[in-house]
Order: C-alpha cells, then sequence, then structure tokens
C-alpha cells in the first residue's frame, strides 16, 4: 500500500510500503542475511548484577554492556525513508556502517526467565523506565533492585543506542550511538537551523546543535519574546555575538526574565543521519529475537544452546522515548527486513499526540513540544492517532498504524499519559479526528489518561507541582500489556475524557465549570496547533487551528474521566495544570508537572478566602478514618479494573494517613 505522507522541505521522502508477515522464523548466518542488519556484537563487560541477589524463581542475575556493529543499505526498501542515509558513508560493500551501545540485563540461566524481553526505549541515553519501574536508582548496583519489580518476574531488559552521542561515563553510562555524518559526495552539506533557548543561567543557553557554516552575524536572527505567542522582537547586534560556531553569546535585553523565549535561525553544517537510530533499534531487536549469532559466529546471549528463549518482545519508553515509539511504528520500522514483527507490543508513556523530530536534515532529537516551549518545532503533525482518518486541513489520509497494517507487523498498543498531555500536548486528538468527531481506536489499541502529571520539576511554576507518582500505572499499563501479548488477556478498556459523552469539552466549557479559587483564577491557555510550513524557520502556521479538548471538572476543579486516581476520587487539592509564575514569562503554562492548589482546611476558612470549594472538615467530616477508608475504596476500584496491581494499591493504601496529617497541619 502506497501510502502518502506530509514532507517537511528539509527531510526526503518516506516510502514506508508493507511486505506480508510476521513470522518468529530464526535465522542463521548465511548468505541470505539482510543488507540491513547487526553484523556483530561485542560484549565488553559482563558481571553479577545488584550484588549477586537472587530473584524468586529467575534466581540471579547478569549484566552485559557491549557495542554492536551494524549496517544500512540505502537501496533497501525498509531504509528508503531514512533522511540522508544516500548521503552517509560507504564500505566496500557500499553499505553504510555504524555503532551503537548495548545493555543487556539477564538471568544468568536465561531459561530460568519468563520468556519476555523488555526493550526500553531509552531516553537521551538514561534507562528512567527502568527506575520507574523499580522506584530505585537506574544502574545494577545492589543498591538500585528497588521494587524489584522486573527481575522477580523473570524478564530480560534490554536497552541500546539509538541517539547520536559520544561514550559518556557513570553508572549506569549513557547507551549511546555512534552515527555518521551526511555530505554531498564529500562536500560539507549546510541549511538552515533553528535554535530556541530560555533562563540565561542554564548550561544549554546560547549552544548550537550544529556548528555554524558561517561566524558572520549579519547571516543570523536572534529574535526574543516573552510569551509564546507575543510577537518576535530582533535582539539588538551589539548584544549577541559567536563566541566559536558551536557557542553564542547574548546579553538579555531590558525587561526579559528567565522565562523569555530566544530563537536564533542560522545556517548550519554538518547534519547527522540521525535516522539510522530506528533502524539500530530495530534491527538489534530483530538480532535478539531470531540470530543465533552475529556475523563471526559469535553466540546471541539471549539464545540457549543456539536456540530461542525469548517469544515476546514488548517495548516501553517515556518522554521522549514514548514519542520515539509512536513514530517508530509511524514510519514502518516495525517490520524488519524478512518481513517479520519486531516489536509485539509497546507502552508510550507521556507523549501525547506528539511523534519526534529525529528522521529530517538536521534533527534535534531532545525537542519536544509544549506551550511555551520549543512549541515550533516539527514533531506534531497529522496524524495524530492510531486508526487512519482523513485531515480537512491538509486533503491527507493516514494513521499512526497505516504501514504496519499494510505489511501485518503492528503491535499491540496501551499508551499511557498524564492530564498534562491534554493542555501541552494535543491528546485529545487521539481520540477525535481533525473534525472533533469522536473516534474509536483499532482494537490493537488502548489510551489511559491519568488524572495526575509527569513528575519533571517544578521550577518557574506558580504552585507546587502535582504529587502523585504515575509509576504505579506505568507497571499495570505494562502488566496488562504482557497478559495481552503473551495470554492472549484482553487488556483494561480505554480510558480518557471523551467528546462522545460530555467528558471533554472545550476551554470555554472548562472555564465555566472552574471553582472559584482566591488568587488563582481559571487560565484558559493551552497548545494550540495548526499546519506548520516548514520551508522558512522559524515555520508559518496555519490561522485555521485543530479543534481541542480538555477534561472536564467537578466542582473542586479536578477532572471527572480517565484514570481517576484515589487521589482524586479522594481530594485533599485542586490538582490541575501548572501556569508560569511571575519573572518566568507568567502565565503561560509551565511544563508537564501540574499544579496542587490546597482545599481550605475548615469551612470558616473557606468563608474568610471566599472559596467555593469544600473544605477538609466538610466533606471528612469522619477525618482521617473516612479519609482513609474512601482513598483505599477509590485503589480497590483501580485494582478491579485492572488500572493498579494489587500490590501498588497496598502501598498507595499505606500513605493515606500521612497525607491527611499533611493536609490539615498548619500551612
Amino acid at each position: 500500500m502506497q501510502l502518502q505522507r506530509q514532507l517537511l522541505t528539509v527531510v526526503l521522502g518516506i516510502g514506508l510500503s508493507g511486505c506480508q508477515g510476521a513470522g518468529a522464523q530464526t535465522e542463521s548466518a548465511s548468505p541470505a542475511l539482510a543488507h540491513s542488519r547487526v553484523t556483530r556484537l561485542d560484549i565488553t563487560s559482563r558481571g553479577p548484577a545488584f550484588g549477586g541477589r537472587s530473584f524468586g524463581a529467575a534466581g540471579a542475575y547478569e549484566i552485559l554492556r557491549g557495542t554492536a556493529t551494524a549496517i544500512a543499505d540505502p537501496g533497501a526498501r525498509l531504509n528508503a525513508g531514512i533522511v540522508d542515509l544516500d548521503k552517509a558513508p560507504r564500505n566496500a560493500d557500499g553499505l553504510v556502517e555504524y555503532t551503537f551501545e548495548v545493555d543487556i540485563l539477564k538471568p544468568v540461566d536465561i531459561t530460568r526467565g519468563n520468556d519476555v524481553l523488555v526493550y526500553e526505549i531509552n531516553n537521551r541515553g538514561r534507562n528512567i523506565v527502568f527506575g520507574y519501574f523499580h522506584e530505585a536508582g537506574r544502574g545494577y548496583a545492589a543498591g538500585n533492585a528497588g521494587s524489584a519489580f522486573l527481575m522477580n518476574r523473570g524478564y530480560t531488559y534490554v536497552s541500546s543506542g539509538w541517539l547520536h552521542g559520544a561514550p559518556g561515563a557513570g553508572d549506569p553510562r549513557p547507551v549511546l550511538a555512534s552515527l555518521p555524518l551526511a555530505t554531498d559526495d564529500g562536500r560539507t552539506i549546510t541549511g538552515t537551523s533553528m535554535e530556541e533557548w530560555q533562563d540565561p543561567d542554564s548550561a544549554a543557553f546560547g549552544r548550537l546543535t550544529y556548528p555554524a557554516a558561517t561566524l558572520d552575524e549579519a547571516a543570523a536572527t536572534l529574535t526574543h519574546r516573552q510569551l509564546q505567542d507575543d510577537p518576535r522582537r530582533t535582539v539588538p547586534a551589539d548584544r549577541w555575538r559567536y563566541v566559536d560556531d558551536t557557542t553564542v553569546a547574548v546579553t538579555p535585553p531590558a525587561g526579559a526574565d528567565a522565562g523569555t523565549i530566544y530563537e536564533f535561525v542560522y545556517e548550519a553544517r554538518d547534519p547527522i543521519v540521525h535516522g539510522l537510530g530506528f533502524a539500530a533499534m530495530r534491527d538489534f531487536v530483530s538480532f535478539a529475537r531470531y540470530r543465533a549469532a552475529d556475523d563471526r559466529g559469535t553466540p546471541n546471549p539471549l539464545f540457549a544452546d543456539g536456540t530461542p528463549v525469548l517469544d515476546h518482545v514488548v517495548a516501553v519508553g517515556s518522554s521522549q522515548s514514548g514519542r520515539m515509539a509512536r513514530d517508530f511504528v509511524y514510519q514502518g520500522f516495525n517490520e524488519d527486513p524478512q518481513g517479520r514483527r519486531v516489536f509485539d507490543g509497546m507502552t508510550p508513556y507521556v507523549a501525547g499526540a506528539r511523534r519526534t523530530f529525529v528522521n529530517a536534515r538536521f534533527a534535534q532529537t531532545g525537542r519536544y513540544t509544549r506551550q511555551h516551549e520549543d512549541h515550533n518545532y516539527p514533531m506534531d503533525e497529522f496524524p495524530f492517532t492510531f486508526g487512519t482518518t482523513t485531515d480537512p486541513l491538509t486533503g491527507r489520509t493516514d494513521g499512526l498504524l497505516a504501514a504496519c497494517t499494510a505489511s501485518g507487523t503492528c503491535p499491540n498498543i496501551i499508551q499511557v499519559d498524564a492530564d498534562s498531555e491534554y493542555y501541552g500536548a494535543h491528546a485529545s486528538l487521539i481520540l477525535t479526528d481533525t473534525s472533533g468527531r469522536a473516534l474509536e481506536l483499532p482494537p490493537n489499541a488502548r489510551y489511559w489518561m491519568l488524572g495526575t502529571a509527569h513528575l519533571q520539576g517544578s521550577a518557574g511554576c506558580r504552585d507546587p507541582g502535582n504529587p502523585v507518582q504515575p509509576w504505579p500505572y506505568y507497571r499495570a499499563a505494562f502488566d496488562a500489556m504482557v497478559q495481552w501479548v503473551r495470554d492472549g488477556v484482553e487488556p483494561p478498556a480505554t480510558s480518557a475524557p471523551s467528546v462522545a459523552d460530555g467528558t471533554a469539552v472545550t476551554v470555554e466549557e472548562q472555564g465555566e465549570q472552574y471553582p472559584t479559587i482566591p488568587d488563582r483564577p481559571y487560565n484558559g491557555t493551552i497548545s494550540e496547533l495548526g499546519v506548520r510550513d516548514f520551508s522558512v524557520w522559524p515555520p508559518r502556521e496555519s490561522e485555521e487551528r485543530y479543534p481541542l479538548f480538555v477534561p472536564s471538572l467537578d466542582a473542586d476543579g479536578n477532572l471527572v474521566a480517565g484514570v481517576v486516581v484515589p487521589e482524586v476520587a479522594a481530594p485533599l487539592s485542586t490538582m490541575g495544570k501548572a501556569v508560569r509564575a511571575a519573572g518566568f514569562a507568567e502565565g503561560d503554562l509551565c511544563g508537564v508537572n501540574g499544579s496542587t492548589i490546597p482545599f481550605p482546611r475548615t469551612r470558616n476558612e473557606r468563608m474568610e478566602r471566599g472559596d467555593s470549594r469544600r473544605s477538609l472538615e466538610e466533606r471528612y467530616p469522619g477525618g482521617e478514618a473516612e479519609y482513609v477508608r474512601r482513598y483505599g475504596e477509590a485503589a480497590d476500584a483501580l485494582v478491579a479494573e485492572r488500572y493498579l496491581l494489587p500490590a501498588d494499591a497496598e502501598t498507595l493504601k499505606e500513605s493515606a494517613a500521612a497525607a491527611w496529617r499533611a493536609a490539615v497541619g498548619a500551612r
């Protein structure tokens, strides 16, 4: 099936016609090997994990670290969409060769495991989901086992490099890739690139992703603006300069604060073939699943006596990595060169309706669009949802699963977002078409929206962040996914605000629902979105915008639909979107951490302040005992619906009394 793709003018076309079949046959080294594959795996260190501790039936674990070497054929059908791959250096066979780092955490005796491989699409080289699952450190030292969620269940875990970067140090080290530069027959490639900075005190301020092709300051433009929708103002030439070809020094204009947006457009050089990161993931997982040995005959450490033992592979990824998972499927990489499925299941977290700025010339892989920050980068373009729809603004028909549907290689997907993605990441477009009509997701996709936020700090925000940890719900989604792909057990249903039942509403309607809170009036700011034209930088955006919806609110200002966590079902505060404080571009949205506005403690306090929300003493006349009971009932209800694992529910219930005492204490 030939798909129509919207193309950035800075990228090549993406041909994603699929081939049939997702068989699970094992391959051996032979002349029939694909010209895009892992050719060698060098394990450079191997030793006990977690101090040699034993975990249930799986026993002791070991950590293997190494480097994979891979090749990619620029002429192969499945590589046709990798931007600038045809401009990368070739080896003697006419293939592009590159390397990436690999971490493998496995039972010492892999046959004692549960036959499921967990592949983490790492975030900037970091295995953050590993830390989320265990609520411990990200390394493999004795103190980092935490809850031992994966090990107690016998999983094998892998993370491999997809993001270009120099090898790093630490425990664990960042797991990165060494990807080639693109050239025009050996000549330097140049082109327009855009940088965005905030907060002059940050380490990244003034740093360029790509070297400047010229240090002629007249060839670049630097503007500033306070809020995202403010007009751009040129920074005078005497207030900025090139320090070198990768650094710009800026003297902030009068009136600028820590949230001021600086936008720098310049001529860059030496693009990296970042799209090879998709092939690196595809080809390593294919090797892990299907090949008994590398090209030299070195055994695959994930096989046992030359036989595969990992029957299913589930990908996990959060934030940048969740967006990467969505883009991986969309761009057709879940089909390996032999036409087999790569990932059986995926659980992307806090991705919203976005994809990535990875497979493009002068890509900036670490960017992600929000209402205030990085708003004008190309990663939230149609299609937004899993099923195929038609977009009236572009005239295109497409869907995230179109390519894998054509090749018969689609994974099952459970995407888990926080309510912040409705405000900052256009998440309502996952459950509506681009005309605003409600959609049913395909049978192999589920979407959960949590009544919480993704904890990433509250610097510059007006109110304290939402304190509810999302990790238990990430674990529940992963557990449901494994049961789905391994055992055929249907997962919990999609649970999110919906325009179909009125639990997703317009911003104007939400404003009418918002309670009266002294000093906290309603803020209707969301990240709006139109069709962007990336033939110019900064891009032009259409005046017509996509219809977006936000959660419907109850009388407390809390959401009424989605996976309603116990802290919302038995609330102590209003937990909503975060807004920037004075001195940080006041009024725009603040990151993805959410906010907490405590309830009044007593009726008298509420009346004196003019707060419309019931006080703690009014809503919980039985005091702590009543609160703990209601909290526990809410947790038990989520367990019954399988949005929360029983062990996590018990842990949460143990924390309820302390939360109550903190809420009624002195302020």
